[in-house]
């Protein structure tokens, strides 16, 4: 399974934003932040907000935020961003049993590997650990 920039970006914005929930940041600080093209933002916030992941305030003071009330993963940022996460489904084959076997002894179970890791990792946690300052030991 390969992320495109899509998905990558997505769960960095979301990331970002969910390191300090509540405030709200204008597109041109988290593309700054980032390194991303206003552009290409705008559009993954705009996935992200039609699947209500992320909200926005219009106006000179406005910008995007995370909702607060939902405790997210990867899975649920990535599933929005990425169609190639979804759940993995038999598609017709040329030599049905060998499709079938492939299906339920490679495709499936790797497709469901992914989404369980996927969903074990919380964003709470990713943010946490992105505002922890490193140690050094001498």
């Amino acid at each position: 399974m390969k992320l495109t920039t899509k998905g990558r970006y997505g769960l960095a914005v979301v990331v970002l934003l969910n390191k300090n929930k509540g405030k709200t940041y204008s597109l041109l600080s988290i593309s700054e932040s980032l390194g991303l093209s206003k552009l290409y933002l705008e559009q993954i916030l705009s996935v992200l907000k039609s699947h209500q992941i992320v909200s926005s305030i219009k106006g000179p003071t406005g910008g995007y935020s995370i909702k607060q009330e939902s405790h997210w993963n990867a899975y649920d940022v990535l599933s929005v961003l990425e169609p190639s996460l979804a759940p993995h489904e038999p598609g017709e084959r040329t030599h049905k049993t060998l499709g079938r076997l492939l299906d339920e002894q490679v495709y499936a179970p790797l497709s469901e590997a992914v989404i369980t890791k996927l969903q074990s990792i919380r964003l709470d946690d990713l943010s946490t650990q992105l505002n922890e300052d490193p140690m050094y030991y001498i």
